[in-house]
Formats: structure tokens, sequence, C-alpha cells
């Protein structure tokens, strides 16, 4: 058992420490902890209690150990199918409103605490009462969370794996803790180790494979916000000590030029006149690096996105007649957004598009609301990428372009830059042979939350 609560409460302090802002996340590590709890109270029951009365233990401090391990073992029997139930209605939010999730939550306690008022004694636990609601409520989370829908396939992967860890998990150890002791078969709690070793052997290869709960994508982005602030420092001060030379360069330059109209030195003239073209270079190279790697700030107002790509499709579709880009955006659709930098961004990604179907091909470019997001999605029809490359590409300075001249891929973790400081979400999903999507969540607004 000791591994158990190892294990348990090492997933949910996991958990908590990826992304506490996000509800299902914390219910979920509430379902560690309390699965963890009875671990604690086995080991207290199992170990710590016969060595502290071996040793003559203080009857205080023997009194407070089976307070303990009461206190853990109520945890466990009545807190894991409650934080189960509301994490199945976080993590899949369909047809529940804030209003509906406190209903739930208000329900759920209520077999709890009228068990702990009415029932004496409260420990042992009175299985068969605690199977009638315990039993149905976890078999209908079970089946909230397996019902879960995603239109991407590798969130859909991502949805397999959280429930072949969690669902068969809490099943299963339902069973052993409620039905198999109600009909006298007691402490088959203990089998539940290789249920739980199964369970956090598929969490420990999701979260560093394939991602689980988007943790392995925050693990991602932790690492390009590093990078990102890396080459934005780095990249100021080289800017500025560039800028300093190169302005010094220019300048004399012109004088040495000027010097050399004058005296009708026409092979001088000519010298310093690529001189300052170098010069000028140089410039432009430093001013497009800087504008993709400082600080964004926004100025955010209400935008039609249709507009925007409407436009900005008509600027593309030069580039490339053979590609073919079709819009799929409401017209009454709007945007709480950054209208330059998300143009931008929007450039960047139909850019690459483009330049990935040099043949030709199709471009999808789809807006959507969904309950708190409005989500943008840019799909071509392209190559696509294999998962080694894709995890490369969102890191600054990598291109796959050959022609590396004023292409410094910087494309898109800009992409990434503007998501973040709006407050939604980048993800790039590819496959080779299938095309590449880009998907972008904004916050959805509202315009009373317009000034909030």
């Amino acid at each position: 058992m000791l591994f158990v609560l190892i294990a348990l409460w090492g997933v949910g302090v996991v958990l908590l420490v990826s992304d506490a802002r996000k509800s299902s996340i914390r219910w979920l590590s509430g379902v560690a902890f309390c699965g963890g709890s009875g671990a604690l109270s086995a080991v207290i029951g199992d170990t710590l209690l016969p060595f502290a009365q071996e040793r003559h233990a203080e009857d205080s401090v023997i009194s407070l150990m089976e307070g303990v391990r009461v206190l853990s073992s109520l945890m466990q029997y009545y807190g894991l199918p409650y934080t189960f139930v509301m994490f199945a209605f976080s993590y899949n939010p369909a047809y529940m409103t804030p209003s509906r999730k406190r209903w739930l939550a208000l329900v759920m306690l209520v077999p709890i605490v009228a068990t702990l008022l009415f029932v004496r004694p409260i420990h042992p636990i009175p299985f068969r009462l605690t199977a009638a609601w315990a039993v149905p409520a976890v078999g209908l989370a079970s089946l909230w969370i397996v019902f879960k829908r995603e239109t991407h396939a590798t969130l859909r992967l991502n949805d397999r794996l959280t429930g072949l860890a969690i669902v068969p998990t809490v099943l299963l150890c339902s069973v052993m803790n409620y039905v198999l002791p109600s009909f006298g078969f007691i402490e088959m709690w203990r089998y539940n180790t290789w249920i739980i070793a199964f369970a956090v052997l598929v969490f420990t290869v999701a979260i560093f494979k394939y991602g689980f709960l988007g943790i392995r994508f925050l693990i991602q982005t932790r690492k390009l916000d590093v990078s990102i602030r890396a080459v934005t420092s780095g990249t100021a001060v080289l800017n500025h000590a560039i800028k300093n030379d190169v302005g010094k360069t220019k300048l004399f330059g012109e004088k040495i030029r000027a010097y050399a109209e004058r005296t009708e030195q026409p092979e001088l003239a000519a010298d310093i006149t690529v001189v300052l073209a170098a010069t000028r270079h140089i410039q432009e190279m430093i001013a497009r690096v800087q504008d993709q790697t400082q600080e964004l700030a926004l100025r955010l107002a209400w935008n039609k996105p249709g507009a925007m790509l409407a436009a900005l499709c008509d600027q593309l579709a030069a580039e490339s007649s053979a590609v073919r880009i079709h819009l799929n955006v409401p017209e009454s659709l709007e945007l709480y957004c950054d209208r330059a930098q998300t143009t931008e961004m929007w450039n960047n990604l139909l850019t690459n598009a483009i330049e990935a179907m040099p043949n030709g091909g199709d471009i999808t470019v789809k807006l959507y609301e969904i309950k708190k997001y409005t989500v943008a999605e840019i799909k071509d029809t392209g190559p696509g990428m294999d998962k080694k490359l894709l995890k490369q590409v969102m890191e600054p300075f990598f291109t796959t372009k050959g022609d590396r001249r004023m292409n410094f891929g910087l494309g898109l973790s800009y992409c990434y830059q503007v998501m973040k400081k709006h407050g939604g979400s980048f993800d790039l999903f590819s496959e080779p042979g299938k095309g590449t999507t880009a998907v972008m969540r904004f916050p959805k607004k509202t315009r009373r939350s317009e000034s909030g």
C-alpha cells in the first residue's frame, strides 16, 4: 500500500503543478488524493499502529494515529466517488452549465452528509448503503467520460488514454471497495495495488509521449516560453549593439561617399555604395527579427474575422493560383482580439500552408464557437509532418525552408505568443500525407465583459 500512497499522491501533485486553474485537473487530483488516503489508512493500520503498540507508545499517540486512519478511510470511501463525478462533468462539460454543476455538487453531498450524521457507527463503512449511491454515481460518471467527443485525431487519442487510465481503475476499485464488501468479501481493496499500478503506468506513458489532459502540451509550451524569453532578451541586447555599430558605419560611409564624389573617385564611391547597401540590409534584418521577438502589446477591440480573412486571402491569392482557400466564417461572428497581431498570425499560417503546397492544394479556414472559446482552424492538404518534426517547428529559429536568408523560423513561435497574449491556446496537428491543421482558441468574450 505504500506504493499506492506514493504513486497516487505523486500523480495528484503532478496534476496540480501542471495546471491547477483547470477544474478538470483539480477534480482529478482530488480523485488521486482520495484514493491515496485509502492507502494511507492501510499503511497506518498495517504498519504504523502495530509498530507503535509494540514500542508501547503513549495512548494519545495511538489515538491520534487511529483517528488519522479512520479519517483517511472515510476520505477514500466517500471522497472518491464524489470527486470522480465532479471530474467527469468538468472533463466533459456537455449540457453542464455553471448552475447545474453547482447543483450536482450539492446533490452529491447529500448521501455523504446523511450517512455521516445519521448512521452509527460511521466506521467501519456501511458498505451496502454506500454502494447503493456510490456505484451508480461512478457508473454514470464513467459513461460521461467515455462518451466525450473531440474533432481532432490527436485529441481523441488523448481522450482514449485518459479514459483508459481513469475509468477502468475507478470502476474496478469501486467493485473491490463497495460491491464485494457488501456481500461479505472484506479487504478486497488490497488487490487494488495492481489496478492502480496499471493506471499509473498509462498516465506516465501518456504524459511524456501523447499528452494527458493537456499536460504534455504544458510541458512543451513552458519550454517554449523559456526559449522565447531567452530569444527576446538576447536579441534585444544584440540588436542594440548591432544597430549602434551599423549606424556609425552608415554615417561615416555617407561621408566617405560624399568625399569620393567631390574628389571624383568613382571606384571608391562604388565600393562605399556596396557597403551602405549592406548596412541597409542588416538594418532590415534586425527590424524583422525584433518585430517577431519583442514583447507583444495587444490593442484589443471587436473585429469581424470574416472580413479580416477575406482581405488577407485576396492579398495571398496572387502568390499561388494553384492553391484554393475556402473560408467558412459566419458573417455575424465577432472576435475580441488585436486586429493587427491576429491578422499577422493568420498571414504566417496561410503563407506556410501555401509554401507547403507548391503543386497546389486546398486550405480550409473555419471559425466557430464552443462553450468557452471561439475556435479558428486553418487546415491544408499539404505533405504534413511526422511527430519529430512537429515537436521542432514551434522552436524559435527552427525552419524547414531552404532559403534562410529572410526566413528566421519565428513564425510559429510568434503565433504561439499572440495566442498566449490573448489568453488562449495554439495547437498544431499534423500527420505525414494528411496535411497540417493549426487550431487557435480565443477566450469567448461578451460585450459586457469587454472592459474586464
